[in-house]
């Protein structure tokens, strides 16, 4: 008897997602920047406490339609902002939203912990969840419709050497399950400038990363450079993390 309702299970799974694939549809452009943007103005009250308000330098890694940073700015106008999104669509939404704004720099590529030309996978249903690990892409095939677009990703630490980039106020970084990779590309600039910005990180939970491991080694790292550890126990499955520096303080 278990074994047959584990197959109707199945069955009934993959009924569901053919009909998905056949007949449903994403958000809107504008559902889409609705439902962003309530999520995100949760992320900026997190941050804005830990950016300077005078001539702050962030990273929007995972840009996305660029909502972070547009709240950011509401508040820190002054602010210089390098933002990174290799979506195509999401980029050029975000080159178009900051076309008048010569202090935001919009990127077309992602970050990573090498260079490379790969793929990115695009869910139907949520334009936020473009995912370039393909493994997680596997996992979740069974219940999600994605779709591949080529995309360019680069290291952290070369860019900021060539753009001639020294500090770094404040990082955000959203690249479903990528995140502990754009860190591991960011570790030789704080290294190499003795920079310690407050970060926010999006990390998933043990049981659903294929690189769970990975993920702690990094982490493992920032605290030796003297960030405070900060208790993942009880973590949701995926859950944006405020890593701060030891002894630092909101700013006034």
């Amino acid at each position: 008897m278990q074994d047959t309702n584990h197959w109707l299970d199945r069955l009934l799974g993959r009924a569901r997602l053919l009909r998905y694939k056949l007949f449903g549809r994403g958000p809107s452009d504008a559902e889409w920047e609705a439902r962003v943007r309530r999520v995100v103005q949760d992320t900026v009250r997190t941050a804005l406490p830990w950016i300077p308000h005078e001539n702050a330098c962030v990273l929007d890694i995972g840009a996305n339609i660029g909502l972070f940073t547009e709240e950011i700015l509401k508040h820190r106008p002054a602010a210089q902002v390098w933002m990174f999104e290799p979506v195509h669509s999401h980029h050029a939404a975000c080159v178009r939203r900051f076309a008048a704004n010569p202090r935001v720099r919009v990127e077309p590529f992602a970050l990573g912990d090498r260079s490379f030309a790969g793929r990115i996978w695009k869910p139907k249903h949520n334009p936020g969840g473009n995912v370039i690990d393909e493994e997680i892409v596997e996992r979740r095939r069974g219940y999600m419709d994605f779709r591949p677009e080529d995309i360019e990703v680069r290291v952290f630490d070369e860019y900021a050497r060539e753009q001639g980039i020294e500090r770094i106020d404040f990082i955000k970084s959203d690249t479903e399950g990528y995140d502990h990779r754009v860190l591991r590309g960011i570790l030789p600039f704080l290294k190499r400038t003795g920079a310690r910005p407050p970060i926010i990180a999006e990390l998933l939970r043990e049981d659903i990363h294929p690189e769970f491991a990975s993920q702690t080694e990094v982490l493992e790292e920032l605290y030796g450079l003297g960030y405070e550890r900060v208790d993942l126990s009880g973590m949701q499955d995926v859950q944006d993390f405020l890593f701060l520096p030891r002894g630092a303080k909101p700013c006034a």
